[in-house]
């Protein structure tokens, strides 16, 4: 029978493996990449909230100490710590020999950048600037990868030595710097500095970030640790992305260790949201192919000397996604032929796309090519037009292969294979202000209306309203000039488009007059004589969530219009002249008894703010103070022991701990009772605060024990301490029972120290205290 309860209990672990979790806790260490911030939310609403605590997990956070020349992954390997967060290097160390797992990835971009002073734009421009920590700048790789494409070596620049404060760069003292973009901005855009960013990944330099890994040796032995870790972390974040400002609450009160304000944080979680990208990808997802192309990244550059792990990366990733199309023979073999593929936009059609000054594809298309590049891992370039005549004549000879967005018409069909719809928005009409809404289109009738020329829906506009004027323009900005110059009564175009331009140049100047019935559908085009390319990108336009479209759709357009006639200024007239009444009537009155009640509740609050310090000093009084002795009880001490354990570890001080038990304390409750007894635990709580150190910590550990925590005491000092203590004890006389004697237990915190090993270690010495016949200090290392 006994054995079939065994048997029957290891079943449920194998079934039910957090059930074995949850009835222990198993202290773990998470290293985090640098100190305290935002950028480790998701861990501390894991560990907050209770998520870690769900799962049978007592998670100690630690910061980075930088002084430090160890590197956290080789002390994940030696087992010093149990999980730690790194940058891709942890991918350069697996592919060269090391045991890592990588278990989820949380910023899909990389938030370091190079921050420049004006004038200074392109890499290029670093030549003989002030790099200020420049020579370790190009350790980096996504750096390294940046510069080198414009032949940019360490003596090129001037190195000045790396401070890391940002104000050497807002006082002008270097030129260019390394900055993260979820914090430093922040700084940079409150001293008022003028700056620009040079960011590597917009020059094919593209990593994971905030990388949460363990060792090979870690994942085997604890698997469903790993995995319940890797889930509560997940849900941590999710509610940290939900939750913001309760985070940041909690990081000021619990984990602000650089003295960071709440503005500050704040801006960090939103900087920090957008480098998580939720709504495109999965929390923690990590993406198999993305790994493979930075592996190849560090093998290009000879960072890696071993090629044979490449073909090894899906046992590295823990659950990786891998939702990429799957090519055909022959749509690997078309794209091995092409090299590369050449896309064609229009220059000039914010908040859709542009050309910008840097000659770079920016605006919402830009967003799903970001994606097809990633995900594709085949290089697409953008071939830069003029206008968007021109862009269609690139199309039609062929010097393009992809149109971006555009619509579906007969004569494009004949060139051009066009995807299923990416995006569908109403066509507007632009006036000036003093225009009232237009219900009926038809009482426009002789109206000079600008349209670009070449947009698809010119044809279809001109066939239905044949009673309007259309003028043809150069482009949206040229139609919307003339608007304002009264060379035209209007301009029709997409409503986003028109709400960007307005918001963007024209604010104040124009207003949306009416709407057409006709729809801007858009789609992407594929040129027609390679059929293998319209397939493989309606694969990947497959997969890409609704959610992640409207995600890229609501990030560049958040507009509105009015359908309805406007009476706006009626209104407005009626509004004011009541208003005003009312405010003659009774303004005095209202000052009176505002500045009364004002006063009223600044007493209030004062007397309640004062209430409320008193009672939560009380209240935590009471909460970590012994109820007997006045000393701090076992819930108090269990914290402290903690700090020091976390503090001695990321600073390398020692401290000490003495574990004190009075000798046959039970007889005395036997012979002179309880009451007598507490008076003994009371004039023992005494004594041993009489000889401590303001540092030192003292608190009653149960029953007849006590210990104290003394920080910054080494072997030798403590044993002393002890020593005198002990001696005190004996020669003290209490009342009723005479003199009475105690066992010390003895230790000092070693590196690789738990609360649970250093208090084994306390306890071990006092046992072997009382085996020598008490009234002994035992010390043991």
């Amino acid at each position: 029978m006994k054995n079939l309860f065994k048997t029957f209990f290891f079943f449920l672990i194998l079934l039910f493996p957090h059930t074995y979790l949850l009835a222990k806790k198993t202290q773990i260490t998470l290293q985090l990449s640098w100190l305290h911030q935002f950028e480790y939310a998701g861990y501390y609403a894991a560990k907050e909230k209770g998520y870690y605590d769900n799962i049978g997990l007592d998670v100690i956070i630690k910061e980075m100490n930088y002084l430090r020349k160890d590197s956290v992954i080789d002390d994940v390997l030696a087992g010093k710590i149990n999980f730690a967060i790194s940058y891709s290097s942890i991918i350069e160390r697996y592919l060269n020999g090391d045991d890592l797992v990588f278990i989820a990835n949380f910023l899909k971009h990389s938030p370091l950048v190079l921050v420049s002073q004006e004038g200074i734009r392109l890499p290029s421009d670093i030549r003989g600037k002030r790099f200020m920590g420049g020579s370790d700048a190009l350790k980096n790789t996504a750096f390294h990868l940046m510069l080198k494409q414009f032949g940019i070596s360490k003596d090129d620049f001037i190195d000045v030595p790396q401070t890391f404060s940002i104000n050497d760069f807002i006082d002008k003292k270097v030129d260019v710097t390394s900055i993260f973009l979820t914090n430093q901005v922040y700084k940079l855009n409150k001293a008022g500095a003028k700056y620009n960013i040079i960011n590597p990944e917009n020059y094919g330099a593209e990593f994971y970030t905030n990388n949460l890994f363990t060792s090979k040796a870690q994942y085997l032995k604890y698997p469903n640790i790993v995995k319940a870790f890797k889930q509560a972390t997940i849900k941590g974040w999710k509610y940290a992305l939900e939750n913001k400002e309760e985070l940041v609450d909690i990081i000021l009160k619990k984990y602000n260790s650089q003295n960071k304000t709440k503005e500050e944080l704040l801006f960090e979680a939103n900087q920090i949201e957008n480098l998580v990208l939720e709504s495109v990808y999965p929390l923690g997802s990590i993406n198999l192919n993305r790994v493979i192309r930075i592996a190849d990244t560090y093998i290009q550059m000879g960072i890696v000397k071993k090629h044979s792990r490449k073909n090894k990366l899906k046992e590295f990733v823990l659950e990786p996604v891998t939702n990429n199309p799957i090519l055909t023979k022959a749509q690997k073999k078309y794209l091995e032929k092409k090299k590369e593929l050449t896309l064609c936009i229009d220059p000039n059609w914010m908040p859709f796309e542009e050309i910008d000054k840097k000659g770079r594809h920016i605006g919402l298309s830009s967003e799903y090519f970001d994606i097809f590049r990633k995900e594709l891992g085949f290089p697409i370039t953008l071939v830069k037009t003029e206008s968007w005549t021109q862009t269609l004549d690139y199309l039609i000879t062929r010097r393009c292969d992809i149109l971006s967005l555009g619509m579906k018409t007969k004569d494009r069909e004949e060139y051009l294979n066009f995807s299923a719809p990416v995006i569908s928005t109403p066509l507007v009409l632009a006036t000036k202000p003093d225009i009232p809404f237009i219900d009926n289109i038809s009482n426009l009738e002789g109206r000079k209306i600008g349209i670009v020329k070449d947009y698809s829906f010119e044809k279809t506009l001109k066939r239905k309203y044949p009673f309007l004027d259309f003028v043809s323009v150069k482009s949206v900005d040229d139609g919307l000039l003339k608007v304002i110059n009264e060379e035209l009564f209007g301009f029709v175009g997409a409503l986003p488009i028109a709400a960007y331009k307005f918001q963007e140049s024209y604010l104040g100047q124009l207003k949306i007059a009416a709407k057409f019935d006709e729809k801007l559908v858009l789609s992407m085009g594929f040129r027609n004589d390679e059929p293998e390319l319209s397939k493989i990108f309606s694969s990947l336009l497959s997969q890409i969530t609704p959610k992640t479209k409207d995600y890229i759709y609501n990030k560049y357009v958040a507009i509105s219009y009015e359908s309805r006639k406007d009476y706006s200024l009626v209104w407005y007239s009626v509004f004011f002249f009541i208003t005003i009444i009312a405010i003659f009537i009774y303004w005095n009155r209202k000052l009176r008894l505002q500045k009364e009640q004002t006063e009223k509740l600044l007493y209030e609050l004062k007397f309640t703010e004062k209430l409320l310090e008193e009672k939560n000093e009380k209240l935590e009084k009471l909460y970590i103070t012994d109820k007997l002795t006045n000393i701090y009880n076992r819930q108090k001490l269990d914290t402290e022991l903690e700090k020091e354990i976390y503090r001695s570890t990321r600073t390398g001080y020692k401290f000490s701990l003495i574990l004190v038990d009075i000798d046959h304390f039970k007889e005395v409750n036997d012979e002179y009772g309880h009451q007598i007894g507490d008076s003994v635990l009371i004039g023992f709580a005494k004594i041993l605060g009489r000889g401590l150190r303001r540092m030192d910590i003292l608190g009653r550990w149960g029953g007849e024990e006590f210990l104290i925590i003394c920080p910054h005491t080494d072997e030798k000092g403590i044993q002393v301490k002890a020593e005198y203590i002990r001696k005190t004890i004996e020669k003290e006389i209490f009342p009723y029972i005479g003199k009475k004697t105690a066992s010390l237990g003895v230790t000092t915190f070693k590196h690789a120290d738990t609360e649970e090993t250093i208090l084994n270690r306390a306890d071990k010495a006092l046992y072997e205290a009382k085996n020598q016949g008490r009234n002994k200090s035992v010390f043991l290392i």
